[in-house]
């Protein structure tokens, strides 16, 4: 098959030669010139470079025609998953569209879908649909409020108030007029928030992992708190919940990465992507199931593929991977974005290297740059680390733990300009 990839993720993240048959497939990657300084030197596969200052399904379409003989366009970013239905569509290749790809990304819409299958989600108003400086008439709801971009990722541009009225007066001013073009307020709903991240292939789960965060995404987001999150075992009824939300949504085939709040009275979805999970969900996972998640679900969409192509599918039958049993797995990583420095120092708590938790640790070391986004990669951060517990509360409890203990010091004595 011709596959074009759209490169996005570093392919350290994404290691497409453990799915992907560089040999029995022609292949060729798209992304910007970092992206594609990345690919390993001896992979066998062709290199299209695109300058990175437009959309990319625009910058893509400058450089591809269907004359190429593309048979496939596979895009494992959260970033190009909906531009890939442009690519499909300019390329004349079967496969979901930039409009059935928007509900993996618009918040509204896929609460709206769930909230369709009966599934409870926060209640929320699209400040896309307000006239801009309108009042709105009435909201459903008082108490602590959440303004957020409804095509955003990582909690950039997310805030919280002590409610509606108080959002709403933020929204009006003049500098904040980006909201009304992308923006939704939503209760905010109390309780710890779960991430659930597996493959899904024809509807059918392939593997389905569920974990708590420690503190949150958006305490990281502000540089705050560290972010971690431990697995624990799923009952049959969170399964349920689960699986209900991705068929309310409409993902059928690849990764997920689901986030979920634990109420104090029921399960709440929060909003899901059709892509692999950030941070270290990805080693995390394959250190407790043995799943590499982008494996799987490149092996998946190549399937989905082949049957949209009337072909054969490659490989044999699957099943689901299910997860019951210990050790259970966590990872934290430290925030350094917030730092006006570009360096740092850390220290990690005596504990921890006799603790026998620590499955893989990385500190940060002068003259390491630390980057000025938000970020969630191991290698752009002070620390980062996935651990191990024989049970789920072990496992919680080291996260905790060194979330809290560990100490970062920013610098800029050390680092080259």
């Amino acid at each position: 098959m011709k596959i074009l990839i759209m490169h996005t993720v570093p392919y350290r993240r994404m290691e497409y030669h453990r799915a992907l048959d560089h040999g029995a497939h022609d292949v060729t990657y798209v992304g910007t010139a970092a992206r594609m300084a990345d690919l390993p030197a001896g992979l066998r596969c062709e290199r299209l470079v695109i300058p990175g200052v437009a959309k990319r399904h625009v910058e893509i379409n400058a450089i591809v025609s269907a004359a190429d003989g593309y048979e496939m366009v596979m895009a494992l970013s959260e970033f190009d998953l909906h531009e890939a239905g442009e690519v499909r569509e300019h390329l004349g290749i079967p496969g979901p569209r930039y409009d059935e790809l928007l509900k993996f990304k618009d918040k509204i819409l896929m609460k709206r879908l769930v909230a369709a299958a009966g599934l409870r989600s926060p209640r929320n108003i699209d400040l896309r649909a307000v006239e801009k400086g309108a009042p709105v008439a009435s909201v459903p709801w008082e108490g602590r409020t959440i303004l957020k971009p409804t095509l955003g990722a990582s909690s950039i541009g997310v805030h919280v108030f002590g409610s509606p009225r108080e959002a709403l007066a933020f929204v009006v001013r003049p500098e904040n007029d980006e909201y009304y073009a992308d923006g939704e307020i939503e209760e905010f709903v109390e309780g710890p928030i779960l991430h659930v991240d597996g493959v899904m292939d024809g509807g059918a789960p392939r593997l389905i992992v569920a974990s708590r965060y420690v503190n949150t995404p958006l305490e990281y987001a502000w540089g705050s708190k560290p972010l971690g999150s431990a697995q624990f075992r799923m009952s049959d009824q969170y399964r349920a919940f689960f699986l209900d939300c991705l068929r309310a949504v409409g993902i059928v085939d690849g990764a997920f990465h689901l986030e979920v709040i634990e109420g104090p009275e029921e399960l709440v979805f929060l909003e899901v992507a059709n892509r692999a999970g950030g941070a270290d969900v990805i080693p995390a996972t394959e250190a407790s199931t043995g799943v590499h998640l982008p494996t799987e679900e490149i092996d998946v969409l190549i399937r989905a593929q082949a049957r949209r192509l009337g072909r054969p599918l490659p490989g044999g039958p699957v099943r689901e991977v299910t997860k019951t049993e210990g050790p259970w797995f966590g990872w934290l990583v430290v925030p350094g974005h917030h730092f006006p420095e570009a360096s740092c120092r850390v220290t990690t708590p005596d504990w921890l290297p006799g603790s026998g938790a620590v499955v893989k640790l990385r500190v940060a070391q002068p003259p390491d740059r630390l980057k000025k986004s938000v970020t969630h990669q191991y290698w752009e951060v002070p620390a980062a680390a996935i651990l191990r517990g024989g049970d789920s509360a072990e496992v919680a409890e080291v996260v905790r733990r060194l979330s809290e203990e560990i100490r970062v010091v920013p610098h800029a004595t050390e680092v080259v300009s």
